[in-house]
């Protein structure tokens, strides 16, 4: 997916992107091939150019022009070249150490080749033939050979982390809890309120109280029979939202005037209010959900902390593992 859409902008955003980069920060050098061709890091006898990481990156680089305006896209550029340039070594890392392992276990190596065989056969059964598994890879600019290389190292990968990483994980029930204890107000949900408003104000009637009251009363005589209080708030009212029905949000209830505000939190659920008056004229109002503050319990919320302790163990153990493979090597980064 990376080489397909990067084959599509390759051409003409590398240049783009240099030079715009290059003006953003205040580089004077020459920043079209010289910068692509530029060293970034040395992992082992291996090295890692500009291109390699724009090469990567070039889905994310290309859905951030998409998404931010000029100065933005740069800061987002920036972080996000200097992520896959960490990522890029860290993919190093993996595969040397992999390779080292691997060169040297025959029996490992054959279970690396079948599963690679096997994902394979599966991929050229999807397109029918291998023949048009060719064609489709060279159409979309990849090269099979490399890219059956990256699936291999992929699946080299995988089996060190699964040894070294993913299977060391372990999260006891007992941390579960004291996360919980710990963090109890990221469980607490806050009081909703929905509600829903009809205003008549004296403004829009001449300022012509008795009027403005009629028009209020007839209303309320036509809710009392029955008939949709949103479907009226869109026809009648003169408030807020009044073409979404007059619905407000918690947050627009909250900065009613406190006299307003304390009529309607008498309300119950699927409660409508008489007519009430205020400075700027008379409401109606219906009250749609109440829901209270509360914390969620435990048993709510325990497979929620179990991943989120899963995932930052993976993480602490994954660094560990990485900064083990890299003291025992060569790694230097060119910022």
């Amino acid at each position: 997916m990376i080489l397909k859409v990067f084959n599509r902008f390759y051409v003409w955003f590398l240049p783009v992107f240099f030079t715009a980069y290059a003006v953003s920060y205040g580089s004077t050098s020459d920043l079209r091939e010289e910068s692509i061709n530029s060293i970034k890091a040395i992992v082992g006898d291996e090295i890692i150019t500009q291109g390699d990481v724009v090469k990567r990156a070039a889905v994310a680089l290309r859905e951030a022009q998409e998404r931010y305006q000029e100065k933005e896209f740069f800061e987002k550029a920036d972080e996000i070249l200097k992520e896959t340039l960490d990522e890029l070594i860290n993919r190093k890392v993996l595969i040397k150490e992999a390779q080292k392992l691997f060169g040297t276990d025959e029996m490992q190596m054959k279970e690396v080749e079948k599963d690679l065989d096997s994902f394979m056969k599966g991929a050229v059964k999807n397109v029918g033939s291998l023949s048009k598994y060719y064609e489709i890879a060279e159409a979309q600019g990849i090269n099979p050979l490399e890219k059956k290389n990256e699936l291999k190292e992929d699946i080299m990968i995988d089996k060190i982390m699964k040894e070294n990483v993913y299977n060391k994980v372990k999260v006891q029930p007992k941390l579960l809890r004291r996360y919980y204890v710990e963090n109890v107000d990221e469980f607490r949900q806050k009081k909703e309120v929905s509600l829903r408003q009809i205003m008549i104000k004296f403004s829009a009637h001449d300022n012509d109280r008795e009027k403005t009251l009629s028009l209020a009363q007839q209303i309320r005589k036509r809710l009392e029979k029955g008939e949709d209080f949103a479907t009226l708030a869109k026809q009648y009212s003169e408030g807020p939202n009044a073409e979404n029905g007059g619905l407000l949000s918690f947050e627009e209830v909250n900065e009613m005037r406190k006299d307003l505000r304390d009529a309607v939190y008498q309300l119950k659920d699927n409660e409508r209010s008489g007519i009430i008056a205020s400075p700027v004229g008379y409401h109606i109002f219906k009250m749609e959900l109440i829901k209270p503050e509360k914390v969620q319990e435990f048993e709510e919320v325990q497979e929620d902390i179990y991943k989120k302790i899963y995932r930052e163990e993976i993480s602490r153990l994954k660094n560990q593992y990485l900064n083990s493979l890299k003291s025992g090597m060569f790694v230097k980064v060119f910022r």
